[in-house]
């Protein structure tokens, strides 16, 4: 990458980053305004909402890069037609390819941090935080006693509370049902935890099984038990998809699915953060076409409102077609590739209009 290379990426690198701190003000001073309400319940203090929003920022980055790309690569690349830059770059022999290429390069560094965003620095954050915001609000100890946890894995139905104070779980109930569906043993154990072999160590543990016409009853100080739910699903259970990391969000829908649950809503949006995080690099080429014809001429002004006619249509349209897959029962690859798809072809036809 020679130096003008290096000119257009730093270019619009700072434009973007100059958008994404501008939405990042406005947002996150709008969520800490919903804050100021619950201050003073229980033991959320005002330190406390700052600190919340502060864990949210990773994620509303997130949310934001893909119109931020577009917005900033607009406003970069609009400066440079306005003083005549890139009219300056294409008399001295730089091909429209290889302003595309520069611009495609900034455009994957943006995928790239996109990427690290919600492989797990973001969402842990925001998990972390909605986590700490709950235990300021909430008496937390009454909670955890009072909360089970329902999990599925294969013929067994599980049913457990978190033991208060410990890293091992409370009382557990265990239910297996044969291949008719028809109840075949019904187990209790007072507390479990899962070793290092991710095998169960129940604590008095106590069995029915029904043996046809009779029933047969029996219990043990502690037990062994063997399962394939480990302690990473388990933490998994009650964690919204959005909090989830892309990896455990990937073995959380392959564990929906080995067990014929419902997986579509995880999948859907599985998908969607995949196209997501492509759509960083489109939006920012899509900047390309528009900064050396239509807005060459135009103000700042112009520019911003159609990178957020662009940007605001991609997510009102990802959000939608995402709900349409439970209620017409949609396929969620397909759901969540199309805004992108569409992105893809105005991409492309735009480019090719450009002389």
């Amino acid at each position: 990458m020679n130096l003008l290379d290096r000119y257009i990426v730093g270019s619009v690198l700072k434009g973007v980053l100059v958008v994404v701190l501008v939405l990042l003000g406005i947002v996150s001073f709008v969520e800490f305004v919903g804050q100021i309400d619950d201050v003073g319940t229980a033991q959320y203090r005002f330190d406390d909402a700052i600190t919340y929003v502060a864990f949210r920022l990773p994620r509303l980055t997130f949310l934001l890069l893909p119109v931020a790309a577009l917005l900033g690569a607009l406003l970069s690349l609009g400066n440079l037609a306005v003083h005549h830059e890139l009219v300056v770059m294409s008399v001295s022999g730089v091909s429209r390819l290889r302003l595309l290429g520069a611009v495609s390069i900034a455009g994957l560094i943006l995928t790239t941090i996109m990427a690290m965003l919600g492989d797990s620095f973001a969402p842990s954050l925001d998990a972390y935080g909605r986590q700490m915001r709950a235990e300021a609000m909430l008496d937390t100890n009454g909670l955890a006693s009072a909360r089970a946890i329902w999990l599925k894995e294969g013929d067994n139905i599980f049913s457990f509370r978190r033991a208060p104070g410990a890293l091992g779980f409370g009382s557990v109930y265990l239910f297996e049902f044969d291949k008719d569906g028809l109840l075949s043993q019904m187990a209790r154990a007072d507390s479990a935890e899962i070793d290092s072999t991710n095998s169960w160590l129940l604590a008095n543990y106590s069995e029915t099984r029904f043996m046809g016409d009779h029933v047969l009853a029996s219990t043990e100080r502690a037990t062994v038990k063997n399962y394939d739910l480990t302690p990473e699903l388990l933490g998994l259970s009650e964690v919204r998809h959005d909090l989830l990391s892309t990896e455990n969000l990937k073995r959380y829908v392959a564990y929906l699915q080995q067990n014929d649950l419902d997986a579509n809503r995880y999948l859907t949006a599985y998908w969607a953060r995949m196209a997501d995080i492509v759509s960083a690099l489109l939006m920012t080429i899509l900047a390309l076409p528009f900064a050396s014809r239509g807005l060459r001429s135009a103000g700042a002004g112009a520019r911003l409102i159609v990178g957020l006619v662009i940007g605001l249509g991609y997510y009102v349209g990802t959000r939608v077609l995402a709900g349409g897959v439970e209620v017409f029962e949609l396929d969620p690859f397909v759901v969540a590739w199309v805004p992108s798809l569409i992105l893809l072809i105005v991409t492309v036809i735009a480019l090719s209009r450009v002389r």
